[in-house]
């Protein structure tokens, strides 16, 4: 799967011939990725990660990483509430 999302993100940054290149060396198919973010998963995962990662050292960055774990958070807790009123809660 890793390297659908390296093909992805290769095609995303407009790198034609290295993504034509990474395709046939790796047999990669050409359907469509699970998850089609606008600058590639990969990209938008690394952009996320390294704001987390960083703030840990530098104090500049803990609002933008505190607002990603906030929201992070909501999503957790929003999807469980739905799932227990669904089915019976076992999360």
């Amino acid at each position: 799967m890793l390297d659908v999302y390296i093909h992805d993100y290769l095609v995303k940054r407009d790198l034609k011939a290295s993504a034509q290149a990474f395709q046939a060396e790796g047999k990669i198919s050409s359907d469509p990725v699970a998850i089609d973010a606008p600058g590639g998963f990969l990209f938008e995962w690394w952009s996320v990660f390294w704001d987390i990662f960083i703030a840990r050292t530098n104090e500049k960055h803990f609002e933008v990483a505190a607002s990603y774990i906030e929201v992070g958070g909501w999503k957790r807790r929003f999807v469980n509430f739905t799932l227990c009123n669904l089915l019976p809660c076992y999360i």
